[in-house]
């Protein structure tokens, strides 16, 4: 698979034994996390609008649990809205993001208020 784009960098993050895999594009300007839409989908469904934001500023994607190459808890409760909230938190901590503009589009919507009140 080409990309338009590389990531800048990439790694897991873990949290309470699960692996939540991020990429980080660009280096400079305000941050941007486009949070993953559903969790059947996984970040590169943001593969068209990463190389734009790049231009502008530093853009971070991941993988929700249980898609992509995060992983794949087999208890319920690993999936629950705030695990999804306080794994967008570890990977803006992991690449060094004090703020963020947070990008949420459909199943992101309700992560979103919940990563603010963490």
């Amino acid at each position: 698979m080409t990309r338009a784009l590389d990531p800048a960098i990439s790694g897991y993050i873990d949290r309470d034994g699960v692996r939540v895999y991020y990429e980080a594009y660009g280096s400079d300007g305000p941050v941007i996390l486009l949070m993953p839409t559903w969790e059947l989908v996984h970040s590169r469904i943001w593969k068209f609008q990463i190389p734009f934001l790049a231009r502008h500023g530093r853009v971070v994607t991941f993988d929700p649990r249980g898609n992509g190459r995060s992983d794949r808890p087999l208890d319920v409760a690993a999936y629950d809205r705030r695990e999804f909230a306080r794994d967008a938190l570890a990977v803006l901590d992991a690449v060094g993001a004090a703020t963020a503009a947070v990008v949420a589009w459909c199943g992101g919507g309700e992560e979103l208020l919940l990563l603010v009140a963490e």
